[in-house]
């Protein structure tokens, strides 16, 4: 019994200091510059609206709960704290990326080819997604670029599951390349 309890408290030391250092990557990363953020939507309401609908009132589709909007909050105030230097910040279409634009960022400008590609035609999608990563791979300035979107854009691009209000860091390469470095999920606690 004392054993697996001293197994288990090892793995939680261990995810404890990787997730750390993954922090400590990330926001490094970003002071460095010339980097793009893939952040995915912060956390909706679920019982309510259509995840696939544009609706300028915002009524029809999927908004941020309370939760979300606490995330998106958190996510900005990180960036302010941390004085992250941001060139652009572009979102979705969709009324949940633009309040999580909003609340994190302040000001954003719509892109539409950030939209959901569930949402779209197979051939669209894929159009979508194409000019997503040229926009990536292309980003030259010194300042970051800030892309909040959705979990299947991000997957398509990063091949990485994300949860809500996590954002993927990117190194842009040129030539429709570019790696990615880390992932992070900010805790109530960060």
């Amino acid at each position: 019994m004392l054993r697996t309890l001293f197994v288990v408290m090892s793995l939680m030391l261990i995810q404890l200091t990787a997730h750390a250092d993954n922090q400590a990557d990330f926001w490094q990363a970003l002071k460095e510059g010339g980097k793009v953020v893939l952040v995915r939507h912060a956390e909706i309401d679920r019982s309510f609206g259509d995840s696939f609908l544009l609706d300028e009132s915002c009524f029809s589709e999927k908004n941020l709960n309370e939760l979300g909007q606490k995330q998106a909050k958190n996510i900005g105030a990180e960036f302010t704290s941390r004085e992250i230097k941001i060139y652009k910040v572009f979102a979705s279409p969709h009324c949940r990326t633009k309040d999580t634009a909003e609340l994190a960022f302040g000001s954003f400008t719509v892109n539409p080819v950030l939209r959901l590609t569930k949402a779209l035609t197979a051939e669209k999608a894929n159009t979508n997604i194409e000019k997503t990563k040229t926009l990536i791979s292309s980003h030259k300035e010194m300042s970051n670029l800030i892309l909040v979107t959705h979990r299947p854009n991000i997957g398509e691009l990063a091949n990485i599951r994300v949860e809500p209000a996590e954002m993927v860091l990117i190194q842009p390469l040129g030539d429709g390349l570019f790696d990615v470095i880390t992932r992070l999920k900010l805790t109530e606690s960060n």
